[in-house]
């Protein structure tokens, strides 16, 4: 490690350092990574948007850009370097802080420019980076833990007549950073270095890597970092161990026009080179194969639905075979029109900017387009009502975040709650010099309140939860209610084998039930039901669990947000149980051609599979297959039976029993 003395600062109360102080993670999405996962999607659910319906917009002090989600609020940064936090139903203003504040005070000893980098998450921390620094927040209250500068460059600076003395100064930051396990990984013009998130102690650092943008991509526990050598013109892709920061591997390839990060997918990195694509073997780097595309590779790649996705020549959007680079379809955009997307399984949502003349002024404004990229759908478009150019959108929840100009749109609410906030969200462009933007008036705003939403008293229900051969089991339960796609009522009961739980009045009340040792299941209780009855399966080895309530829309392969908690209950399971691995299975009814149901059950079984790799489990402890019709459990000639064969199943492999 280098034998320099690092400069760091460190904000925060005595507190922040002390064990404990940082609260368990969170139950909500982590953000590591731009575009939120290692598939580079920006979107971690697998819901998708199904309409341009405006939910609300938010209007900042200035140009937005990167957008995050996290356990119900969104965080971004605007181009004056002030980061937000606001909330993602209701588009209102939690809190927001000026990063130039704090960092001002290191500027005297930088040298380096840029602007804010995209916001990560992990738990209850917001990371964010200048050229200067790394900021670590609380997400909840906007309050700095603690902030580390990159490392210690020497420079010399004349010192009056008696010659020249050595200056502290920093390198700055030129590699944006990523979180992976409770490190987070970032690149200077001299190294590339990892520190702790908890304090931001340094971990390693590795001076083979130059790094002067883009980022690293993480697979498990290595790094893939790039490195470009100016002076020798030399640029190097390097597989890094995240534990110890020691090369795995290095491969040279062309000087690129561009640095753009790969993605990693199958044991494959995918890693684009100007106009051409790598497919490298994650092992040890060898090329399996290269494809030249005939024009610049203008975008990360990113995978979803068995394919990679790029943007090319700045203009349109390449989707190519993973397994021999070809290209399967060619999605065009506009010219240099520089599309950034979001993809959802099959479906794409492109943003770019366009151009229109307003009262004789040329001024830019955003779209956004949705379609299917296999059946070439056209699906719907949003045109932004005020000008300004668009940044990288997200998903979450079936709503698209859209930053675009001052204001950060959200789309795609099935009801209406017409928010504006963080500023009149009105805009008026006029040749009228005398006329004020201030004479026109700004549109009504209406908050949809919390307090609005109306719950049913809450009733005694019994609850019985027991083994295969009928023993009492001491159980977790989870009741949630939801209106609208909301959540109106959550809270959180414990079991002994038989006992009552309160619940809200009204059908379609959920219960997930978890409890050491066993797979969590979910229950639908109605408003007749006086009793419920719960028998949870055992962890076994080689035997496939059918687990319920695992929901997509209509003849798809979309999940719908009902099925997030049972999965996520079965993602903790996996992170609990490190030498577990399953086989997720999708079966269908035998309604339809068998070939497509072997298709739809193969591509549903994808879904839920991609939802815990984006959401922190490991690529190679986790797989999918489709059976179709073939496996049924239950006659197909009755709704009830074919409510049955349509499911999904978790074949464990590798059990380790848990202990009483």
């Amino acid at each position: 490690m280098r034998n320099t003395v690092i400069i760091a600062f460190l904000f925060s109360i005595a507190a922040a350092l002390t064990p404990g102080f940082y609260p368990a993670q969170l139950q909500g999405a982590d953000w590591p990574i731009y575009k939120g996962n290692i598939y580079f999607t920006g979107n971690n659910d697998e819901i998708i948007v199904k309409n341009n319906n405006l939910k609300w917009l938010f209007q900042a002090d200035d140009q937005v850009f990167n957008p995050v989600v996290s356990d119900g609020r969104v965080y971004f940064v605007d181009r004056s370097a002030t980061v937000y936090c606001i909330d993602e139903e209701y588009g209102k203003l939690i809190w927001k802080v000026r990063m130039q504040d704090i960092s001002r005070q290191f500027k005297a000893l930088s040298r380096a420019a840029g602007k804010v980098k995209y916001p990560l998450i992990k738990g209850d921390t917001l990371f964010l980076t200048d050229p200067i620094a790394i900021y670590a927040f609380n997400k909840r209250t906007g309050k700095v833990l603690w902030a580390r500068t990159a490392m210690r460059e020497e420079q010399t600076g004349r010192q009056g007549l008696s010659g020249y003395k050595p200056l502290p100064m920093v390198d700055g930051i030129y590699s944006d950073p990523v979180i992976s396990g409770e490190i987070i990984l970032y690149g200077t013009r001299n190294m590339f270095l990892s520190r702790d998130i908890n304090n931001g102690h340094l971990q390693w650092d590795n001076e083979l890597i130059k790094s002067f943008s883009g980022f690293p991509t993480f697979y498990d526990d290595l790094i893939f970092a790039q490195s470009m050598d100016y002076s020798s013109g030399r640029y190097t892709v390097h597989c890094l161990d995240v534990k110890t920061g020691k090369q795995v591997w290095s491969r040279d390839l062309p000087k690129p026009f561009a640095i753009i990060p790969p993605v990693v997918y199958k044991q494959k990195v995918y890693i684009p080179c100007t106009m051409s694509m790598y497919c490298l073997d994650i092992r040890d780097g060898r090329t399996i194969w290269m494809k030249d595309y005939g024009d610049y590779i203008t975008s990360n790649p990113s995978f979803t639905d068995r394919a990679i996705l790029f943007a090319i020549g700045n203009s349109d959007v390449a989707v190519i075979d993973p397994e021999t680079g070809n290209i399967n379809e060619r999605i065009v955009v506009s010219p240099r029109s520089g599309p950034l997307f979001v993809t959802v399984r099959d479906q794409i949502y492109i943003a770019r900017n366009q151009a229109k003349t307003v009262n004789g002024k040329d001024m830019t404004y955003g779209l956004l387009q949705a379609s299917n990229f296999v059946s070439k759908e056209a699906i719907w478009e949003y045109t932004t009502p005020f000008p300004g150019a668009v940044s990288q959108p997200v998903a979450s929840g079936g709503i698209m975040f859209l930053p675009a100009g001052n204001y950060l749109y959200a789309l795609g609410t099935e009801y209406y709650t017409k928010i504006v906030d963080g500023g009149s969200g009105f805009a008026t462009l006029t040749d009228d010099k005398n006329k004020k933007k201030d004479d026109v008036a700004p549109p009504q705003r209406i908050y949809d309140k919390k307090d609005q939403d109306k719950i049913e008293s809450l009733r005694d229900l019994t609850v019985n939860v027991r083994d295969k051969t009928g023993k009492n089991i001491t159980a977790t339960v989870e009741i949630k209610k939801r209106d609208k796609g909301r959540i109106v009522h959550h809270s959180k009961e414990t079991v002994r084998g038989s006992g009552d739980i309160k619940v809200p009045g009204g059908d379609n009340i959920e219960l997930v039930i978890t409890a050491p040792g066993f797979v969590p299941k979910k229950a639908i209780v109605s408003n007749q039901d006086k009793e419920k009855v719960i028998e949870l399966d055992e962890l076994q080895q080689d035997r496939p669990v059918v687990v319920d309530n695992i929901l997509f829309e209509v003849d798809r392969a979309y999940l719908k947000k009902e099925s997030l908690d049972i999965l996520d209950k079965l993602i903790t399971l996996l992170k609990e149980n490190k030498n577990l691995d399953v086989e997720v299975q999708g079966h269908t009814d035998s309604t339809g051609d068998s070939d497509y149901n072997q298709k739809l059950s193969e591509r549903r079984a994808d879904s839920v599979v991609e939802y815990m790799i984006k959401n922190g489990i490991s690529p190679e402890r986790v797989d999918s297959t489709g059976f179709g019709e073939k496996k049924p459990i239950a006659p197909n000639n009755t709704e009830e039976g074919r409510s049955r064969n349509r499911r999904t199943e978790f074949f464990f492999k590798r059990v380790k029993k848990a202990a009483p």
